[in-house]
């Protein structure tokens, strides 16, 4: 019985590893033009932050811009790193009127889908996960350029168009990414172990009865 504990527990920290483990990233992008027009070229930064916060200290690898119009056609601008870390730039063309989704690609982290963008129009960016707050030593590397403050930022809803970039949050204390699985999962599992528990004592109950 001890064996079976045991392995319920081991399972329920097994499924809060990746929140814990650090393994994500959001970008945000820096502020555009209020209107975006088909066949101009637009020069568009953006920060990929781990955790939703700082620079990730390493070799990130290659990020981008990627868009997919509606047929699933998939259009890729790879960035340049620029001074700051974290802050990288590149060039896009919408090359027609229509809407396109917007991804992240963000190196050894999983692409991070940013929103929408409609042309000719701008850029609905979606919610982003509550970022994880770290002190400010994190953003000693910064100067005067430096990406939103969203160390202590939450995003509750649909951000809207990002005519004037990703900045715009709401305060709140840090925390895991929104929708982390860690405490119903903790509970789903503990539950399970003690009703295993139960049937276990049952059952020898039975086999000792006369």
């Amino acid at each position: 019985m001890a064996a079976v504990l045991a392995l319920a527990v081991g399972a329920t920290f097994a499924a809060g590893a990746p929140a814990q483990a650090g393994g994500w990233a959001t970008t945000l992008l820096d502020p555009l033009p209020d209107r975006l027009e088909p066949g101009r070229a637009y020069t568009v930064g953006y920060w990929v932050l781990q955790h939703g916060s700082h620079a990730y200290d390493g070799d990130l690898g290659k990020t981008a811009l990627r868009l997919v119009d509606v047929a699933g056609r998939q259009t890729e601008y790879v960035g340049v790193p620029l001074r700051e870390p974290a802050h990288y730039a590149t060039a896009i063309v919408f090359p027609r009127r229509g809407t396109w989704r917007l991804y992240a690609v963000q190196g050894i982290f999983d692409d991070y889908e940013i929103g929408s963008v409609t042309i000719p129009g701008g850029v609905s960016v979606k919610a982003t996960p509550t970022p994880m707050t770290f002190d400010d030593g994190h953003g000693s590397h910064w100067g005067a350029i430096r990406p939103p403050n969203v160390a202590a930022a939450r995003h509750t809803g649909d951000a809207g168009p990002a005519v004037s970039g990703a900045a715009a949050a709401r305060t709140a204390d840090g925390g895991e990414p929104s929708g982390s699985v860690w405490p119903p999962a903790l509970a789903g599992v503990m539950t399970l172990a003690l009703l295993l528990a139960a049937g276990w004592r049952w059952r020898r109950h039975l086999t000792r009865s006369p």
